[in-house]
């Protein structure tokens, strides 16, 4: 048996520290071992749990890559796929209809040896835990003594936001393989209008980071902001 082992973090901060992936791919690893099975690829992703629902491009991605490599799914635990309670019980529903099962490796079960009530429970688990994360950080913000807007440069406080939402897009273009499938557009399309492009990223299933369908405008507000050329793109 092939597994895809799916990691997630929810922060820059956890991700470039490496260890909470590094944790999950091993305990992914040892239950592979457990069941005779073999880890053939590492999906690494860096979003909110919030951000993982089915019609984004990342979850449904791993979905299309296990297809393609007659794999299953596995993770640390079930909320590393999602915390948000419609999608795990779409995931559900997607092991039940597509023959792809999911591992979660610390229960030492898959998804389709749970019931859709066991399934359910766990997700308003998750949900709540979300919720109760949200809360904690809003209460941390708010009652923060610090020497924000004191001691800090405010132009250098934008710049660093700045910088760090261009960098969560770049992982996120990065990881759904946006450039390279404008250049395969490119090499396949007649036309590679935007409008055309846009056909063809929505009917491969690569949605916006929103989990929104590609239009002429969100497409070209993404290049714009990587800095992307289209012309040497589609000619490359």
């Amino acid at each position: 048996m092939k597994l895809i082992a799916v990691t997630r973090v929810s922060t820059r901060k956890s991700w470039a520290k490496g260890s909470s992936i590094e944790d999950q791919e091993k305990q992914v690893r040892e239950y592979a071992e457990t069941i005779g099975a073999e880890v053939v690829e590492v999906i690494r992703i860096q979003v909110s749990g919030k951000r993982m629902t089915l019609n984004q491009s990342q979850l449904s991605d791993a979905l299309h890559l296990a297809q393609k490599m007659d794999a299953e799914l596995a993770c640390s635990r079930l909320d590393r796929m999602s915390r948000h309670a419609i999608s795990i019980l779409q995931l559900k529903e997607a092991t039940d209809n597509t023959g792809i099962d999911i591992h979660i490796a610390s229960l030492g079960r898959t998804m389709k040896q749970m019931s859709h009530s066991e399934v359910g429970l766990a997700a308003l688990m998750a949900d709540s835990e979300r919720r109760a994360i949200q809360s904690r950080v809003k209460r941390a913000c708010r009652d923060r003594i610090g020497p924000i807007g004191l001691s800090l440069d405010a132009k250098a406080l934008q710049q660093a936001s700045t910088q760090s939402r261009q960098k969560s897009a770049i992982d996120w273009a990065n990881s759904i393989g946006l450039k390279e499938e404008i250049i395969n557009a490119g090499a396949n399309l007649k036309r590679p209008t935007l409008e055309n492009l846009c056909y063809w990223l929505n009917g491969k299933g690569k949605l916006t980071r929103r989990g929104a369908k590609w239009t002429s405008g969100s497409l070209h507000q993404q290049l714009k902001r990587f800095g992307w050329s289209l012309k040497e793109l589609v000619t490359s």
